[in-house]
């Protein structure tokens, strides 16, 4: 009877020590805290050691072994680590060496270190150049505890991507990517940490001219523009007539950023023709030609042409010539869409003037036409240098016709406009 209570008190013991492991513990503190690890262990308890990482840090049967700084074993065989670091993050292991017939039992804590994020960017140099279509591919790498959550914003704000992800890839398919990623990175600990990544896209010159058809006449200032954006940096020249410009102190060029000008100073006869405007860098070249003249620029219709009656328009236009002007071919047709008749072609002499300026203003009141009908017009003039280019189409209609809201707006007809010349 002696023997079976005492093997019974055994195999109890020894159950309920094996039970001490449920005791294991995860401790998250700060930087610079006094972490605590408890050894709970029952029974007659003869020895206490303490690991991390297969390195015993500290055993009870040897008091006079050195212990890692600011590590303590105290006599309950709890360990003691004062002013932890990020470095003493990890596993450590209470090992209870016990006489027979206890054995032995092992306990398992974990202290997590808890500090704010940073954040470094791939490429590290936080620069990124691709070509125009290329795809692009930037890292953010995170520290940090717990795991930082990441976002990416641009300039434009945050973003939206479907998770939380350290790689930002895209295709490179609209120069207006360039500029600056920034990746942010949370963690509930301390101020969000911020990397940047500034991205340029390398595609060939751009170049957009505002006025392609400049007037001037002999003895003026005139100044031709054209605006040009590449990467890496275009070098712009002009060419005359096809060939290369000659710059003088007549003739100047200028930049200003992207802005390019020439300069002619006192035109002369000779100076109209096509300039060239041409930018290149390393991925290729780009043209565009800006016509000088001494022939008028096209004319505007003014708002205040109108229906007169059922059978006749009144229109007004407006022309910049600095030479006067010798006639006008008014041209005008029905318009239906889709469709549309032949053409009309009428001779309009300029009119009397005795008011010398640049800005001529003719009306012309036509007649015979039918009621209740759409058309649509377009005016030439001619100087002592020749015709200009057509007018902007102006659609109108008669008297009791329903609007049209295509009617008295700038049309881009380029083919219908190329048909008619002087």
């Amino acid at each position: 009877m002696v023997l079976l209570i005492w093997i019974l008190h055994v195999c109890i013991t020894g159950a309920y020590a094996a039970t001490n492991r449920d005791h294991s513990m995860t401790v998250k503190t700060y930087e610079n805290e006094t972490v605590l690890l408890p050894c709970y262990v029952e029974g007659a308890q003869t020895r206490v050691r303490w690991w991390r990482e297969e390195v015993l840090l500290a055993d009870s049967f040897e008091q006079e072994r050195p212990s890692p700084e600011r590590v303590t074993l105290y006599s309950n065989g709890s360990l003691r680590v004062l002013h932890v670091q990020r470095e003493d993050s990890g596993e450590y292991v209470c090992q209870a060496i016990r006489p027979s017939p206890w054995g032995h039992v092992t306990q398992v804590h974990e202290i997590e270190v808890m500090y704010p994020p940073s954040a470094e960017t791939v490429p590290a140099t936080g620069e990124l150049e691709v070509n125009l279509g290329e795809r692009v591919e930037m890292q953010c790498v995170t520290k940090g505890v717990p795991a930082p959550i990441i976002s990416w914003r641009t300039k434009d704000g945050e973003i939206p991507l479907l998770d939380a992800r350290p790689q930002l890839r895209f295709h490179a398919d609209n120069r207006n990517l360039s500029g600056r990623y920034t990746c942010v990175a949370e963690n509930g600990i301390g101020d969000p940490a911020e990397a940047h990544v500034d991205l340029r896209i390398r595609y060939k010159p751009e170049i957009h001219v505002k006025k392609p058809w400049v007037h001037a006449y002999p003895g003026i200032r005139v100044q031709l523009d054209c605006t040009v954006t590449a990467w890496p940096e275009a070098k712009v020249e002009w060419y005359f007539n096809n060939e290369t410009l000659r710059y003088t102190s007549r003739v100047v060029k200028h930049n200003a950023g992207n802005d390019h000008s020439l300069l002619i100073r006192v035109v002369r006869t000779a100076d109209y023709g096509s300039y060239l405007c041409r930018a290149s860098n390393s991925l290729g070249i780009t043209e565009k030609i800006v016509e000088l003249s001494g022939v008028a620029n096209p004319a505007v219709f003014k708002k205040e042409s109108r229906s007169t009656s059922s059978a006749s328009y009144n229109f007004i236009w407006e022309v910049d010539s600095y030479s006067p002007i010798i006639e006008y071919q008014f041209w005008f047709r029905k318009y239906r869409r889709g469709a549309g008749s032949e053409w009309h072609k009428l001779y309009i002499p300029a009119g009397g003037n005795d008011i010398i300026s640049p800005v001529h203003v003719r009306s012309f009141n036509l007649t015979g036409l039918d009621a209740a009908t759409h058309y649509e017009a377009v005016v030439l003039s001619r100087n002592r240098y020749g015709w200009s280019h057509p007018s902007e189409i102006l659609r109108f209609h008669t008297e009791g016709a329903p609007v049209d809201s295509s009617e008295n707006t700038e049309m881009d007809d380029e083919q219908e406009q190329n048909r008619i010349v002087g």
